[in-house]
């Protein structure tokens, strides 16, 4: 055998090796949730601090929240220890949260909002912004600034005010 078939077969040995046996994927239901963890039963084993955020030293930028009766996929970053462990994907997410560089965007389906905002605005106070602007808004008349909208315009702001808060956090 020549030397680079020697080295290819040392390198995969070495590969094999290095992974214990039970593989770092595991299928579990999830039986209960928290802001940074749940708990999953896996056969007659329940597991718990299984971590939501993506990353495993600190929170990561990706928060799943998947929800209780779901089917989740969890790495095992211990290599079948059993400790370590990180929900990838579940088959029903109550809530997804982004987070990067003062960048968040969170759609959660138990408040049925979703929010949207940096580390300078978010998009709820924006539409608020608006709103308070165009309730006070006057402009300039041959006899003189004009007064604030009238009743229709008012209402249908209210409106707009209403269904804006409906949506977002």
């Amino acid at each position: 055998m020549n030397d680079q078939a020697q080295g290819i077969r040392e390198a995969i040995q070495h590969i094999a090796h290095a992974v214990k046996p039970g593989g770092t994927l595991l299928v579990a239901e999830v039986t209960e949730v928290t802001e940074t963890d749940c708990s999953v039963q896996l056969g007659e084993t329940k597991i718990t601090k299984v971590k939501l955020f993506s990353q495993e030293a600190d929170p990561g930028n990706i928060l799943l929240k998947p929800k209780v009766g779901s089917m989740a996929l969890i790495a095992d970053l211990s290599f079948g220890d059993l400790r370590d462990l990180v929900l990838i994907w579940a088959d029903k997410i109550s809530s997804f949260k982004f987070e990067e560089n003062g960048l968040v965007i969170e759609f959660d389906s138990e408040s049925k909002k979703i929010d949207i905002k940096n580390d300078q605005v978010g998009l709820k106070d924006l539409f608020q912004s608006v709103s308070d602007i165009i309730k006070q808004i006057t402009v300039s008349t041959p006899s003189g600034p004009s007064g604030t909208p009238l009743p229709p315009t008012l209402t249908s702001l209210n409106t707009f005010e209403t269904d804006f808060k409906k949506l977002l956090k």
